[in-house]
């Protein structure tokens, strides 16, 4: 009886082992440091906020560190492509942004889109805007328009890359309001910043951090911006495209994001670590330090919010015939 009872007991040893052991995994996740990979240069906007959030975040993650890893390249495809490169084990984080998630897929023809992703929360919620210089030979977004049609391709535009939510805005202004337009692209918003200020070109289009500096020193004029409300932090005083008559909305948001195929006990964990992070006030100020104020939504909210900027970005990717 003792010898059939010690077979059985190996029996359900090795049985039960696996489940035991996973059980035992999930329980203690996580157990080794995160990365929270960046699909952009060093020294950018996005990589400046998540090393704000991740320097503060250790508390919150069971005392396990996370460090800001960079992948560059191919448009934010490299990035995207690393995360979902079998990295479903719950440490590989991904800071995504619309340009990154919802227009890099579609303009590169890749073999992945949002829906690969599981949304943890949205960090940022804002607005790319169109600045002029402020002796243009225009004063408000009407007489922008006006001009362009009175000289048709004439008007160069600075963004800072072809295919981002800035070329797309413009060219939803332009597919809007039958004008004709010409992009001049460059590697990021300070080469797009010091092409307008040089009068190499006549507009540009991107992000307020980079451009509200000359605003205030008088150099430049914001005469829209693309997202559905106005920018509170940035650009309250300014009009939308929405205010000014025309239909088309690009808002700019970050996320942070896990591959499918995490665990969703992992998922949970993540997500309420990531809730604590930007209630804890110390996080929050350094954020707003940096002029990137937190705008939080849960990561529940993943699916909503992806839907609802697919249906206004796709148009604008086949009106900029992208």
């Amino acid at each position: 009886m003792n010898r059939r009872k010690w077979i059985v007991g190996i029996v359900s040893l090795f049985t039960l082992g696996p489940l035991a052991a996973q059980a035992w995994g999930a329980e203690s996740f996580p157990t080794k440091p995160f990365e929270l990979v960046v699909p952009y240069v060093a020294g950018g906007s996005t990589d400046v906020m998540c090393r704000t959030i991740v320097a503060r975040a250790t508390p919150f993650l069971n005392n396990q560190p996370c460090v800001v890893v960079n992948k560059v390249g191919g448009g934010t495809v490299v990035g995207s492509r690393y995360v979902l490169d079998g990295r479903n084990d719950g440490y590989t984080l991904y800071s995504t942004s619309t340009s990154s998630m919802m227009i890099a897929p579609v303009v590169n023809k890749t073999n992945f889109t949002w829906k690969d992703f599981i949304g943890i929360c949205q960090t940022m919620l804002g607005s790319d805007a169109l600045y002029v210089r402020t002796d243009a030979p225009f004063k408000t977004l009407g007489q922008f328009v006006e001009y362009a049609k009175q000289n048709p391709g004439k008007i160069k535009y600075s963004t800072s890359g072809a295919g981002g939510s800035p070329h797309l805005s413009v060219e939803g202004l332009a597919a809007a309001k039958g004008i004709s337009l010409k992009q001049i692209p460059t590697k990021g918003d300070a080469e797009a910043v010091t092409a307008l200020l040089g009068g190499h070109v006549l507009a540009a289009s991107g992000n307020p951090i980079a451009y509200q500096p000359h605003v205030d020193a008088g150099k430049l004029r914001c005469l829209a911006q693309f997202g559905a409300e106005r920018d509170k932090a940035f650009l309250p005083n300014v009009a939308t495209y929405k205010e000014q008559g025309v239909d088309v909305v690009v808002d700019l948001w970050r996320w942070v994001v896990v591959p499918k195929g995490v665990a969703p006990e992992k998922i949970k964990f993540l997500r309420a670590a990531f809730l604590k992070i930007f209630q804890d006030k110390e996080t929050t100020l350094a954020l707003e330090k940096i002029q990137c104020p937190v705008s939080y939504l849960p990561g529940e909210d993943y699916e909503k919010i992806m839907m609802k900027s697919e249906a206004a970005i796709m148009p604008l990717i086949k009106a900029a015939g992208l």
